[in-house]
């Protein structure tokens, strides 16, 4: 399934498989064979889908990079990135090797996700991998949920204390006390 060419200055011829007699006896009989570099094209094998994230379950408003890579194929190799049959873009890599498409991942973004890389030779498409996203009513909520609650109980906890140490040092019940007071100094002996 290899596509050999003879390159030259008029372009690329393409012949039969090496191994024919067609391949040697059109090298012997090509004036500059030696100056012609030999072309190979080799088509694009099944690529692999790969999803990197920063966090290890993905949750809404994070950012996925969906990175697509096959191990064979002549270069320039177009890659295509699917949701559920659905295009979400392209990318190309030049120089053969892979390329990664970034999604802010929102709640509609759960589902299987596929990759296509194509070289002019054929497009393969890599298996599908699916992505579970957490929405807002996951653990991020209860998070900010109990942050919000702890706060809530500081400043109660807070106001609490110092209700307390206003009723302490003024007037309770009509009675005064002040620091120099034997009462204040009987109650309270570690702080004189």
């Amino acid at each position: 399934m290899w596509e050999w060419k003879i390159c030259n200055s008029h372009g690329a011829r393409p012949f039969a498989e090496p191994a024919s007699w067609e391949f040697v006896n059109l090298l012997r009989h090509h004036k500059s064979f030696l100056i012609a570099p030999l072309c190979l094209s080799v088509p694009v094998s099944r690529p692999v889908l790969t999803l990197r994230s920063p966090v290890a379950q993905a949750a809404v408003g994070d950012l996925l990079e969906l990175h697509c890579e096959a191990l064979r194929g002549s270069p320039p190799i177009l890659y295509q990135f699917y949701h559920e049959d659905v295009t979400l873009g392209n990318s190309s890599a030049p120089s053969g090797g892979g390329a990664s498409f970034n999604l802010s991942l929102t709640a509609e973004h759960s589902g299987n996700y596929s990759c296509e890389a194509n070289n002019g030779l054929g497009a393969q498409c890599s298996e599908a991998v699916p992505v579970s996203i957490s929405g807002p009513d996951g653990y991020r909520r209860d998070l900010m949920t109990a942050r919000v609650l702890w706060g809530l109980f500081g400043v109660l906890g807070f106001t609490g204390v110092a209700l307390l140490l206003y009723a302490l040092f003024h007037k309770i019940s009509g009675c005064i006390y002040h620091l120099d007071s034997p009462y204040f100094a009987m109650t309270f002996p570690l702080l004189i």
